[in-house]
């Protein structure tokens, strides 16, 4: 399979993307009206495309916030039979080299955490940060991915061209599994499910790093047990919530073979080679 990458800022690819956005979504898509004028005032959009048809997308503008300008990615999506074939991973390379030509430093986006794909697509393969936790950022919900759980999202920040970047894999190398470091406790019920368990009166300030689990497949748990599913988003907010006020920052992940969780892997923000 063959995957050519290019901006898009007409009205016809613009409204390819739109019937895309909708066919992934389950909702009505942004009005090109809004998309266009993005493109045409400092936004990019990037489409993936396979024998000449739009198979993903990704979404952003500008921002600004205290002082600095940075690109605001706001969405990416990519149709179903074609996920998992690195294609993600592709639009976000080409949005970042298309960021440093227009001069931005940084991207941020959101996404949801328990979202295992997307978590180790933004942390691990890319590097991005997180020490922001946003509960229910967009509300109520209603589109096939969403619907029915609190909208929490971590806020992640990909510094561009960073010291951070280039240290990473050396800074995280002797980071592995350790139980006394996992900040929240699991157990596997008895259709093989990962069930959330507070870790009473757990210390923090004495740790290098902490690890916190969340489900692989989260998208099926809210289908197959949505009791479980707000299981897992409430515990996991307590945790992040905390930790995040306290300076923590997730930068990392592992996992262990044949468990149903990956960990994301929180280190202090101020220890960082930012």
């Amino acid at each position: 399979m063959r995957v050519s990458l290019q901006k898009i800022d007409t009205i016809e690819q613009l409204e390819e993307m739109a019937r895309l956005e909708a066919e992934i979504w389950g909702t009505d898509p942004i009005p090109t009206h809004q998309t266009l004028t993005a493109a045409k005032n400092g936004g990019i959009i990037i489409g993936a495309f396979v024998d000449g048809k739009m198979v993903g997308f990704v979404y952003s503008f500008p921002g600004y916030q205290n002082g600095q300008i940075y690109l605001c990615s706001h969405m990416m999506g990519i149709a179903k039979p074609f996920r998992d074939q690195g294609i993600g991973y592709m639009l976000k390379m080409k949005q970042a080299q298309e960021a440093i030509k227009k001069g931005y430093r940084m991207i941020r986006w959101t996404y949801d955490p328990l979202q295992s794909r997307n978590g180790y697509l933004n942390i691990a393969k890319l590097g991005a940060i997180c020490s922001q936790y946003v509960e229910n950022c967009y509300g109520k919900m209603d589109d096939a991915l969403n619907k029915h759980l609190p909208s929490d999202r971590f806020v992640v920040e990909w510094l561009l061209e960073s010291r951070y970047l280039q240290e990473r894999n050396r800074f995280f190398s002797k980071i592995a599994w350790a139980p006394e470091n996992v900040a929240l406790n699991w157990k596997q019920n008895n259709n093989g499910d990962p069930v959330p368990i507070y870790k009473e009166e757990f210390v923090i300030h004495d740790r290098s790093f902490l690890l916190v689990p969340v489900p692989l497949q989260f998208q099926r748990l809210i289908e197959a047990d949505h009791a479980l599913a707000l299981d897992w988003r409430y515990k996991t907010r307590d945790v992040f919530v905390r930790l995040f006020r306290e300076g923590w920052a997730v930068a990392h992940i592992v996992r262990n073979d044949d468990e149903p969780v990956l960990y994301y892997v929180c280190v202090k923000r101020n220890e960082l080679p930012l």
